[in-house]
């Protein structure tokens, strides 16, 4: 008789039960929702801080840039007085010498 008898099912809760059970799961999912927009507003503060970092780093490439372009331009500046100046020397030497053989 016992290998044949189906098992009892449980017993259904309670309506009271089974109200307090809904209740605390509305809870739980307030609670996530509360915690996921606090997630979302901390990714957008983090979106802000990488933005103006951003901002920062493109605001030294320029400097570097414009740094850049005036050491060229000292560079190209002195290339030339250096230039001039070795010009001048060669001149000299060679009228120094030209009159020392006089």
């Amino acid at each position: 008789m016992a290998e044949g008898a189906a098992p009892k099912p449980a017993p259904a809760p309670a309506p009271e039960e089974l109200h307090r059970g809904i209740h605390h799961m509305r809870e739980d999912i307030r609670d996530l929702r509360n915690q996921i927009g606090s997630i979302h507003q901390r990714i957008d503060g983090v979106r802000e801080d990488i933005r103006d970092l951003r901002n920062q780093i493109g605001g030294v490439h320029q400097r570097i840039d414009e740094t850049n372009r005036r050491i060229d331009e000292t560079n190209r500046s002195q290339n030339a007085h250096f230039m001039w100046t070795m010009t001048t020397l060669v001149a000299i030497t060679g009228i120094l010498i030209a009159v020392i053989k006089l």
